[in-house]
């Protein structure tokens, strides 16, 4: 059965375009990717790698219930049984791989459920933050099937190999709050004031010097451009932008990079 889902992206205009929005949208099946949704992420970000607007990628599920249930595990007789996964999974790393090497700083917003895919779309951000009704788990020991070895390196660089063990071999559901211990998300909010918390959270970070974050996250990342990106920081309009604001005491008003 092919999922009928969709992602769609969203320019937000209060923000002057510079905070853009990925929307998994099957909330019928609270968000559970489908071959099709996982395939439609690259072109997306490629569109807002394209656009010297956007400042932040925000990643968010449809809906109150979920984040991401995980894949559409009703493809999975279809796509994912023999060599017929080494496909389904190629258009999965496709898509995670793109929001990890987003232009920009990706965002996910999550609420209800995050399993699964869905956590591993999640690892793909550089900053999480959860309602406090969020629930995580990476449950592939209930299904048979071998969990991302991309994903499993990005949960290994996140919480550790202690915790990564214990998600990965046990499939115990974790709250919010266990979540943010182990440090798999980085603030929980109280499911009313989640959405409020983020916007600020993303208009903080879309002030800030664009060359500046694309150098630091690809440090995080380790990425071999890191040291050009920070060396060019230091030939740029945004330092001479940043010093100038400095002397003036005020805020600096950052270019398109």
């Amino acid at each position: 059965m092919t999922s009928t889902g969709t992602v769609r992206l969203e320019v937000d205009e209060d923000s002057g375009g510079k905070v853009a929005t990925l929307v998994l949208d099957d909330p019928t099946r609270r968000n559970a990717m489908g071959r099709a949704m996982y395939a439609t992420i690259p072109d997306l970000v490629a569109e807002v790698d394209g656009s010297p607007d956007i400042r932040v990628l925000l990643l968010r599920g449809e809906g109150r219930e979920a984040f991401c249930a995980g894949s559409n595990i009703a493809e999975f007789r279809d796509h994912r049984l023999g060599d017929a996964h080494l496909g389904y999974d190629e258009v999965e790393h496709r898509a995670t791989d793109a929001l990890a090497a987003c232009r920009v700083p990706v965002v996910a917003c999550i609420r209800g459920a995050c399993m699964g895919g869905g956590v591993g779309l999640a690892l793909a951000a550089d900053l999480r933050y959860a309602a406090d009704d969020a629930l995580f788990s990476v449950p592939p020991g209930f299904l048979g099937i071998g969990y991302s070895l991309d994903s499993v390196e990005r949960l290994l660089a996140t919480v550790g190999r202690s915790s990564a063990a214990e998600l990965l071999l046990t499939a115990r559901r974790l709250d919010a709050y266990e979540a943010r211990r182990i440090g798999l998300i980085h603030e929980v909010v109280t499911a009313d004031r989640l959405d409020e918390v983020v916007a600020e959270r993303c208009t903080t970070i879309a002030a800030l010097a664009p060359m500046t974050l694309r150098a630091a996250r690809a440090a995080l990342a380790g990425r071999p451009d890191a040291a050009v990106l920070t060396e060019a920081c230091f030939h740029s309009a945004d330092l001479v932008e940043g010093i100038t604001a400095f002397e003036q005491s005020r805020r600096p008003q950052f270019g398109n990079r």
